[in-house]
């Protein structure tokens, strides 16, 4: 148990690096569909046409931020778990359950 706690406790870190990069992302391209004109200034043009947003909030990056807010949730609850003295080995395979649940959502 400590080393998947090890390994619970590294996932934590690293997903939630990403995940501040990927809600930064979703705020912005979502702003960016109701406000273009506000966010092309504030961007200083990085975010400039509506098909740019509408691509960065409803492709590719909701598929990531899927999978790596499984992971972070996963990673919490094991480790919150594990100190509540609850051994909880089938995490994992439920956490992977719920990614791919949300995952046929969004193809759907």
């Amino acid at each position: 148990m400590p080393e998947r706690l090890a390994i619970s406790f590294f996932l934590l870190d690293v997903t939630a690096l990403f995940l501040a990069i990927f809600g930064f992302l979703a705020a912005v391209s979502g702003l960016c569909l109701t406000k273009p004109e506000v966010v092309e200034r504030a961007t200083w043009g990085m975010f400039s046409s509506y098909s740019l947003c509408a691509k960065l909030h409803l492709d590719w990056p909701i598929l990531a931020v899927i999978i790596t807010a499984v992971i972070h949730s996963a990673a919490g609850l094991d480790v919150w778990l594990a100190r509540l003295g609850i051994d909880a080995w089938w995490l994992w395979a439920a956490a992977i359950a719920v990614a791919f649940w949300f995952i046929y959502i969004y193809i759907a």
